[in-house]
């Protein structure tokens, strides 16, 4: 788009903002101290349905012989 005055305006598309969306997303990800929360709407504002799964990890038993 040309602007009366000879300058170009740069209008963002939808593909730039996701763009935007999805590294702000990726770096949320990064960070230990971003809540389940914030990480759901992240990815909800990227059309991303976020699904967690927590696993309980264990040490080995010490009654095994």
């Amino acid at each position: 788009m040309i602007t009366s005055h000879g300058t170009q305006l740069h209008m963002r598309t939808e593909f730039e903002s996701l763009g935007d969306r999805l590294i702000r997303f990726g770096q949320a990800l990064k960070e230990p101290e971003t809540t389940v929360g914030q990480l759901t709407s992240l990815a909800n504002s990227c059309g991303i349905a976020l699904k967690l799964r927590a696993v309980a990890e264990s040490g080995g038993r010490d009654d095994d012989v």
